[in-house]
């Protein structure tokens, strides 16, 4: 069987993922994007970029080795396109060029360092407004390690994205600003006065282990901010520790929920949102719709 496959990678402050995708037919003998694998692995580049500057020589290494091994995977899958790139972390690291040209050099992947507002560009490349009610505001908020986008949906169109030096490994080594966080607050208030019925939508492996916490099913892909508020009271008083045991985190992700449930009650409580709209999607689904859609028009012309 033929099949055309695109791979995503995205080298975050938490984390580094890759995502594999393939084309495949449908019964209407139509064509959809279906995941094959997802890997997550936790380098926490971050860490050494907002504390230091730079990314050290071990991360340096325990990156090249990685994207060595997403080589090998992508020559498993077949993979026929692939698309890398690189958010915070790697954008204000000092040697975040160099390290990104050793990658080149050493395994042939073009890592593509990009703006915050690049960002919110792919998580919108995604299409999740053709889920939306065309006549309703939508805020999107995407929380990563080292920054949070809000992006402003009005009548199914990315009307403006803002993008803030705030995110959970941040947080978690008191590297944001006060200035930066008047300036979130500051634009979330804004929002709110002129956008005052506003939905809320929230990506990022956070926001979406606390949708899977909350066993909301009644409602497919919302999590109320009660729910939200319920779970933060019971998290946040425990150890890194307690949470792993208690919760099932891996210990990445229990030492920075709490610092991505801070963020998202902050935005509900400013607007005045009672829920939040979770649907399962990320930077890599972005970087391959991209791809898909290119595929597509090569196909049909």
């Amino acid at each position: 069987m033929n099949e055309t496959n695109f791979g995503a990678i995205d080298i975050g402050s938490n984390a580094v993922r890759i995502l594999i995708k393939s084309v495949e037919k449908q019964e209407n003998d139509t064509e959809c994007l279906v995941q094959k694998t997802l890997y997550r692995f936790p380098l926490r580049l971050g860490e050494d970029s907002f504390s230091d500057g730079k990314i050290s020589k071990q991360n340096t290494k325990n990156l090249i080795c990685l994207m060595k091994a997403f080589k090998q995977i992508l020559k498993i899958y077949n993979v026929t396109d692939v698309k890398a790139c690189a958010t915070a972390a790697m954008r204000e690291a000092s040697n975040g060029k160099k390290v990104a040209e050793k990658i080149l050099k050493e395994t042939k992947i073009k890592v593509n360092i990009i703006k915050g507002t690049e960002e919110a560009r792919l998580i919108y490349d995604t299409h999740i407004e053709r889920s939306l009610e065309q006549n309703k505001d939508y805020l999107y908020i995407d929380v990563g390690g080292g920054s949070t986008q809000l992006s402003l949906i009005h009548e199914g169109e990315l009307i403006f994205s803002y993008s803030f030096d705030i995110g959970t490994v941040r947080l978690m080594n008191n590297k944001v600003s006060d200035k930066e966080k008047e300036a979130f607050l500051t634009k979330l208030n804004e929002l709110s006065a002129q956008y005052p019925n506003l939905i809320l939508i929230g990506s990022g492996g956070n926001i979406n282990k606390l949708y899977k916490l909350s066993r909301n099913k009644s409602h497919k892909e919302i999590l109320p901010v009660n729910t939200l508020q319920t779970l933060y009271k019971k998290i946040s008083p425990l150890s890194v520790e307690q949470r792993m045991k208690q919760f099932k985190l891996k210990r990445d992700r229990a030492e920075v929920i709490v610092y991505a449930s801070d963020i998202f009650l902050d935005v509900a409580n400013i607007t005045k949102s009672t829920r939040i709209i979770v649907p399962s999607i990320s930077i890599g689904d972005g970087i391959i719709e991209k791809m898909y859609e290119e595929y597509k028009n090569k196909h049909t012309t």
